[in-house]
Formats: C-alpha cells, sequence, structure tokens
C-alpha cells in the first residue's frame, strides 16, 4: 500500500483533496493541518507529499527542502493558489515538476497525476 501525507492548512480545500484522493486505489493518506505534525511523522517515509506553499508554522519552500533532503525519493507535489511565475518556475526548477493550481479543475487533476505517480 503507497502511503500519500497531505499538508493542506485550510480545512475545506483540505475536505475536497480528501474526497479526491480517497478515489485512488491502494494508497493510505495521512492529512495535517501544518508542516511540523507531518515532519513528525516524516519518519513514515511517504511515497508522495502533497504541499500548499502558505502554511501557518512553515513555508512550503522550506518543508520540500526538508523532504528532499530526508526522502530524495518521495515525489512531491505542489497544491497552491500562488500563481506567481517566478515562484512556480523556481519550484518546478529545484524541487517538483508537479505544480497544481487551486481551481476549480484542481481535484480531478489532483487524482490523475497521483494515479499516474503511483503506476
Amino acid at each position: 500500500m503507497k502511503k500519500i501525507f497531505l499538508i493542506e492548512d485550510n480545512p475545506t480545500e483540505g475536505f475536497l483533496l480528501r474526497i479526491a484522493l480517497s478515489k485512488v486505489p491502494n494508497c493510505e493518506l495521512h492529512h495535517f493541518a501544518n508542516g511540523q505534525k507531518m515532519l513528525d511523522k516524516l519518519d513514515e517515509e511517504p511515497d508522495i507529499c502533497i504541499v500548499d506553499l502558505n502554511l501557518p508554522d512553515i513555508s512550503g519552500m522550506e518543508l520540500m527542502e526538508i523532504i528532499k533532503e530526508a526522502l530524495p525519493n518521495c515525489k512531491i507535489i505542489v497544491v497552491s493558489a500562488e500563481r506567481n511565475a517566478e515562484v512556480i518556475v523556481k519550484i518546478q526548477a529545484t524541487f517538483t515538476p508537479y505544480y497544481l493550481i487551486k481551481s476549480d479543475a484542481v481535484l480531478k487533476a489532483l487524482k490523475v497525476l497521483v494515479t499516474d505517480i503511483l503506476r
């Protein structure tokens, strides 16, 4: 069974993302409302971390840096409202090519992306 960590501080968005990911077969999903709670469980070695950039306790960039250093084989997906092209390019060049902008279509796109990564 594959393990997915979802880090999203907004309760409504977290709920919707969990619903979308509940349809992915053979996955164990863990939702964290802040970065520190996720870091406390990083030793469980998730296969995928879905990261929001704007968290209350740590920046998404810093969080991705820690994940990438601790678990180089963990795939990172960013799901954020951040639309600044410079920020997106920096993230894609440094941490992950998988960047989804929060929108009406993000739920379906995230489910498809996670399913493809886990194949």
